[in-house]
């Protein structure tokens, strides 16, 4: 059976959204009731490398290995809307080994996992002063870097899309 969301009323979609978003945290996915990206994301870094999702209080990273590696988790859901190569969301702290970019399609299938190393993310992206924080952008360059690996998180995403 496949869900056809175009012959219900708005009101009965944004209930459904409702519902799927409390589901959601009840699975331990999300944390809040924010664009839920960043925390798929998470959940998927943290399942691929057998960490540990951080909590609210500590700053500068969100999922941390058994090796102690801190990772700091970005996501982005490219809908075709054309803004594959903009930013993410803003780096303002320092406290982290590595960022790990978990890129979704529109329906939040995994299409690419992006490892770059603290001393990449820093050479690559100057703080923006009026900002304060970096701000990465997924550009050709950075992906040909040789010091950015791609990360295969098909199994990590499967887990998560299984359970």
């Amino acid at each position: 059976m496949t869900y056809d969301p175009s012959h219900r009323p708005t009101g009965q979609l944004l209930q459904d959204w409702a519902a799927v978003m409390r589901e959601l945290q009840a699975r331990d996915v999300l944390r809040t009731n924010n664009n839920p990206v960043g925390d798929i994301a998470e959940v998927i870094v943290a399942a691929h490398y057998g960490g540990e999702r951080g909590g609210f209080s500590q700053a500068g990273w969100d999922v941390k290995t058994p090796s102690g590696e801190r990772i700091q988790v970005k996501g982005i859901r490219v809908t075709g809307n054309g803004k594959a190569g903009r930013s993410l969301s803003p780096i303002r702290d320092s406290n982290y080994d590595a960022v790990v970019v978990v890129v979704f399609d529109e329906t939040f299938r995994v299409t690419e996992g992006l490892h770059i190393p603290r001393a990449v993310v820093e050479e690559r992206f100057a703080i923006e002063q009026y900002r304060n924080a970096r701000f990465i952008r997924l550009t050709r360059a950075l992906r040909q870097d040789p010091h950015v690996e791609t990360v295969d998180l098909s199994d990590a995403y499967r887990r998560l899309h299984d359970r």
